[in-house]
């Protein structure tokens, strides 16, 4: 349980953010009714599913690196290339949520609710990587509760 209160506020929110991506994966993203019937596609089928594909690797990658690196033993590098693992965060969750908002751009018509989780999903995604690379949510952080009283007001 130390672990997982050791873990900073961007990295829990990408967990979250994506374990919820990948269970709403599974949700109807486009949906059409005919009246007589209706026809869905999830994420994983979706229309030109390849961009939407991507997007959920990217959660899952990104959960999996921070669980990795905050709940194991395994030793990972500090960086893979040129870049560090704030950087990765911030670089695939930007990047899964531009992929999921260019699906709902390019056909709005039919989308259904998964679709719009989707893009809370990887907006979280990017928004836990850039708090992680600003160091948001880190010990000692004003941000993240801690137990250093502010100063003292000025004396008149």
């Amino acid at each position: 349980m130390d672990k997982i209160n050791e873990i900073k506020l961007g990295e829990k929110i990408i967990g979250v953010s994506g374990i919820l991506l990948f269970l709403d994966s599974f949700l109807s993203w486009y949906s059409v009714d005919f009246g007589f019937g209706s026809y869905t596609r999830n994420g994983w089928q979706a229309p030109s599913s390849f961009l939407s594909i991507l997007a959920i690797l990217i959660g899952i990658a990104m959960v999996t690196l921070v669980i990795l690196s905050n709940l194991t033993d395994v030793e990972l590098p500090e960086t893979l290339g040129p870049l560090t693992h704030p950087q990765l965060y911030t670089i695939g969750g930007g990047l899964a949520f531009v992929l999921v908002l260019i699906k709902w751009i390019g056909n709005t018509d039919y989308t259904a609710f998964g679709l719009y989780i989707g893009l809370l999903c990887t907006a979280g995604l990017a928004a836990g990587g850039f708090m992680v690379m600003q160091g948001v949510g880190e010990s000692g952080d004003a941000g993240s509760g801690g137990s250093t009283p502010p100063p003292p007001p000025p004396s008149a």
